[in-house]
């Protein structure tokens, strides 16, 4: 596990709607990962937050890294929580540094994709991809650093 990013408030957008800025703050964590919370007052996302963890991946550019997301949404009077568990759902893909911050590339497994045809790898609903083991995870992530860069998530310090 690596720690390629300082804390500090962040603000992101994605790809498909660029002029939707979200603000967030990225802690880092004694077990030397990360804890990115939304910052945005007055929204129902509010006080939500991922776990995330960065790891280094022999063959990838040494600008670029795994991520590891796992959902860890605040409790809200009247909502059921989703506190993080060992039985999370995670969430993987690809993000490279910039100078002002990090771009991330969330992977994309529709059928006809090059990582559906791996060994290991299942598509389920909505262009998500699950894996068998590791190996067949970090096989789809370098088949997928090799492909040009499709931006999902961009993020800037403030």
């Amino acid at each position: 596990m690596v720690q390629p990013f300082r804390a500090g408030k962040v603000f992101s957008s994605s790809r498909d709607k660029p002029k939707e800025i979200s603000h967030s703050v990225l802690a880092k964590a004694a077990n030397g990962g990360y804890r990115l919370t939304n910052a945005d007052k007055g929204t129902s996302d509010f006080g939500d937050a991922y776990v995330l963890r960065f790891f280094a991946l022999k063959d990838l550019p040494k600008d670029m890294f795994v991520f590891e997301a796992v959902s860890d949404d605040k409790c809200k009077p009247g909502n059921i929580c989703h506190p993080m568990t060992a039985a999370s759902d995670r969430y993987y893909g690809l993000v490279r540094l910039t100078g002002t911050g990090a771009e991330v590339a969330s992977y994309d497994c529709d059928k006809s994709s090059a990582a559906a045809k791996l060994p290991g790898v299942k598509v389920e609903d909505y262009g998500i991809c699950t894996f068998g083991s590791r190996a067949s995870l970090e096989t789809a992530l370098r088949a997928q650093a090799g492909q040009p860069w499709k931006v999902s998530l961009a993020y800037r310090y403030e």
